[in-house]
């Protein structure tokens, strides 16, 4: 489950760091989609599946945070003219 945890994350800074917003939010249906149905199969009781998809979402979108935050600092740099 870590190298799943570690893949998520990567996939989310990917995301963060290539595409907007509104690329975010198909991956994220996406994933909630395949969440549910892994958690089904494997035969995961509710708080227990409830929490396994929170924690998949959570990943993604702190992975697309530092992502995001990694496109601003760079862009940042690449400003040539004074702030003030």
């Amino acid at each position: 489950m870590e190298y799943a945890a570690i893949a998520l994350t990567v996939v989310g800074f990917g995301l963060g760091v290539a595409f907007r917003f509104k690329v975010l939010l198909p991956i994220l249906v996406l994933l909630l989609v395949v969440s549910i149905v892994f958690t089904a199969t494997q035969g995961f009781n509710f708080p227990s599946a409830a929490l396994a998809i929170i924690e998949v979402q959570s990943i993604v979108q702190v992975g697309y945070f530092f992502g995001i935050v990694l496109r601003a600092v760079v862009a940042g740099m690449r400003r040539m003219r004074p702030v003030l």
